[in-house]
């Protein structure tokens, strides 16, 4: 019953992988609007099908051409799906209007977002949700009140099926339920506070409020949200709890968009993050079809060991995947370069391709700093690593960085491939291992090995075997989801406590 039950959900995860973060987002939003077109034909919505046609081409026009325009003053690459973005998401607050004089708050809270990207930014980042900013500057002002039309009946279906998909994309799944979560207490704390019906006050909530557009379209922006668990937490809560209550009724009236404003910017000490522009130096093959880019660090940039990058190299004529990529950091903080690692085959993404052929000398665009796959901070924890694949660059990292930190774990390697002549990283854990106690087991799927490798998977009989300690151990497994998830559940089965797994997926896409 389960496997009936997940099936679906994995089949769905396997599809929001293989499509680039942007790409996805820019693509429901779309298949939203068309909904929306389609049900304004039908009479469905109090909006026509032809002002909301209208609406949405003017919304979009706006956005892309200021893009365009600010970028060729400032020579810069134009992220042409982020501004679309925006302009989907203003579309779906601002009323739609058949008279293109009637659009003009459409059209300045659009100008307004494209333009804060640019102005409102800290090292060449912007720190406040675009489409947020320029809703909240005309409602704050008076100037024009947004209905965010999008919460409707007619569009929860569509909405939550999408919107689901973001999430799954983004895998933030605490923070999204956390806002829900938050928001439905406070808004049931008003609604009994005010004398209103629970009964009818449950299905307006999700279907007639903003909560589930506001979570899964402008909470998840990965910019403006925390890069890590904790923080994201508190910023998902607080953005639910201004965005219901009316505790500061009095001094002035919250809406949703001021509410992710005020979040955005009381969490600016655990969010911001600069744009680098990484100097390529040099590509080598570390194993068989595997290679490595170095580049040079820029000075200032500090990060823990095992964290992530976003990659952009913009390109001509990507694929459907886009030019943007995350990729963990395989270099140790400690090291004057930063290293990224993938494997790469013939048939692989236009990014990879121009990647691949990269001139020494080019700059690429990284920025989105993140992750909480990290080493503990007391050196007497004992480590156990399940990499599969490429998967081992974030534990290459965190491998360094104890050899040149002294902070020293006691650690065991799982390391995953199918053939011995695909383990990346080979000398650099050998070496390793003559400054820690580092015992590094290569688990071969498809070739038989002798010991002391092994041949086959990791399964609980060889865990006991090779790390019979392994209930005082914290986990760490990293690679692509169904092999991480299958190893998480060996690991729980084996009754090792949530606590001490902890689990970093890559998607494949690049």
């Amino acid at each position: 019953m389960f496997s009936i039950i997940s099936y679906p959900y994995h089949r769905a995860q396997h599809f929001v992988d293989s499509v680039g973060m942007y790409r996805l987002v820019l693509g429901s939003l779309g298949a939203l609007a068309i909904c929306s077109i389609l049900a304004g034909f039908a009479n469905l919505l109090p909006y026509s099908g032809l002002s909301q046609l209208f609406t949405l081409a003017l919304a979009l026009l706006t956005a892309l051409l200021l893009n365009w325009v600010i970028a060729l003053i400032l020579k810069i690459p134009a992220n042409h799906e982020s501004a679309a973005i925006s302009a989907f998401i203003l579309f779906f607050l601002a009323i739609p209007e058949s008279d293109i004089f009637a659009n003009w708050p459409l059209v300045l809270a659009v100008a307004i977002a494209i333009v804060s990207k640019f102005i409102l930014a800290y090292k060449k980042q912007h720190f406040l949700n675009p489409a947020a900013i320029g809703a909240a500057a005309l409602s704050v002002t008076g100037i024009y009140k947004f209905s965010w039309w999008v919460a409707n009946p007619v569009l929860f279906i569509p909405l939550l099926m999408v919107g689901i998909l973001v999430v799954m994309k983004v895998r933030r799944w605490v923070p999204v339920l956390t806002f829900i979560m938050v928001s439905l207490i406070i808004y049931l704390a008003e609604a009994i506070r005010y004398g209103d019906q629970l009964s009818t006050m449950l299905s307006t909530f999700f279907m007639s409020w903003p909560t589930l557009f506001l979570a899964f379209y402008m909470l998840t922006e990965p910019f403006t949200m925390p890069a890590m668990k904790g923080p994201q937490i508190l910023y998902a809560g607080l953005v639910g709890f201004l965005s219901n209550s009316s505790l500061f009724a009095s001094i002035i009236l919250i809406t949703p968009e001021l509410a992710l404003v005020i979040a955005n910017t009381a969490m600016m000490p655990w969010r911001l993050r600069q744009k680098l522009y990484l100097q390529f130096l040099e590509k080598r093959q570390i194993a068989k079809d595997t290679y490595e880019f170095i580049f040079k660090k820029p000075e200032g940039f500090s990060f823990n060991a095992g964290q992530y990058l976003e990659w952009m190299l913009a390109h001509t004529n990507p694929d459907s995947r886009g030019v943007r990529r995350y990729f963990t950091i395989a270099s140790s903080p400690t090291e004057d370069e930063v290293h990224l690692a993938f494997k790469f085959i013939a048939r692989g993404s236009s990014y990879k391709h121009e990647l691949m052929h990269l001139d020494i000398g080019k700059k690429i665009i990284a920025s989105q700093l993140g992750g909480d796959f990290v080493l503990p901070e007391v050196p007497e924890v004992k480590l156990a690593l399940i990499a599969g694949g490429i998967g081992v660059t974030p534990f290459r990292s965190h491998i360094q960085y104890m050899v040149d930190t002294g902070m020293v774990h006691d650690t065991k390697l799982f390391y995953c491939c199918n053939t011995i002549a695909e383990m990346a990283y080979q000398a650099v854990f050998s070496n390793a291992a003559e400054y820690i106690p580092l015992e590094v087991i290569p688990v071969i799927a498809k070739e038989t090995v002798p010991m002391p490798a092994e041949t086959g998977y990791v399964t609980a009989d060889l865990i006991n075997r090779r790390a019979p300690d392994y209930a005082e151990r914290v986990w760490y497994i990293s690679g692509p989801p169904p092999m991480v998830q299958a190893y998480y559940a060996v690991l729980k089965k084996m009754g090792i406590p949530k606590k001490q797994i902890k689990r970093d997926f890559f998607s494949g896409v690049a």
